[in-house]
Order: structure tokens, then C-alpha cells, then sequence
């Protein structure tokens, strides 16, 4: 693995865990959007949490999926190539572990 991808890697499990933490206890599955506007000096993300599998209940970002977004955004920047998306999965198997996988769209 190189090292640009050494560095990722910690950022995306970091959002895929606040993800995780963030939902209600009884999702077994969660996807996040975060869209990321650059307005003169000045980033902003707008970012929505939702269940695939129905459930009604609201989940807000929480600072840590903030804080690691941002960072991701700004390891991307370091390289000259920066997200205007990225999408988040996460899932629960029936053994308890969690996968997770992540698409930016650029």
C-alpha cells in the first residue's frame, strides 16, 4: 500500500466508525452523504445520514464524523485532488462485525 493510501485509510475507518456510533443501536445498516462546497476561502459540508433499511429515526452528524471528514478533505487537498462527494456504507453481518465502503465522486 502506498503511503498517500496509509494515510486514508485511518480517515475512512475513523468516518465509517462515528457512523457506526452515531445510529441507533438497532441499525443494522447506515449510508452517509457528505457534499463539500468550497466558497471563496471558506469549506462547507452538508451532510445527511440515512437507513436503507427504512428506519424513520433522524441521526444527525455527530463531531466526530465532522472532524473526520475534514480531515480526509484536507489529506485529499495535499495530493490536488479533492471530493465534491463522498458516500459512506456501513453494514452489520450476521456475525456481528461491520463492513464498511466509501465512493467519492470528483
Amino acid at each position: 500500500m502506498d503511503e498517500w493510501l496509509e494515510r486514508q485509510a485511518p480517515l475512512d475507518a475513523a468516518v465509517a466508525n462515528a457512523l457506526i456510533a452515531a445510529t441507533p443501536e438497532w441499525w443494522r445498516a447506515a449510508s452517509l452523504v457528505a457534499d463539500r462546497k468550497q466558497e471563496c476561502s471558506h469549506e462547507r459540508m452538508t451532510i445527511v445520514i440515512t437507513s436503507p433499511d427504512g428506519q424513520p429515526e433522524p441521526v444527525s452528524p455527530t463531531e466526530e464524523i465532522y472532524a473526520s471528514l475534514y480531515a480526509l478533505a484536507d489529506l485529499f487537498r495535499e495530493r490536488g485532488t479533492i471530493w465534491r462527494s463522498a458516500s459512506y456504507s456501513v453494514s452489520q453481518e450476521e456475525n456481528g462485525d461491520w463492513r464498511y465502503s466509501v465512493q467519492f465522486t470528483y
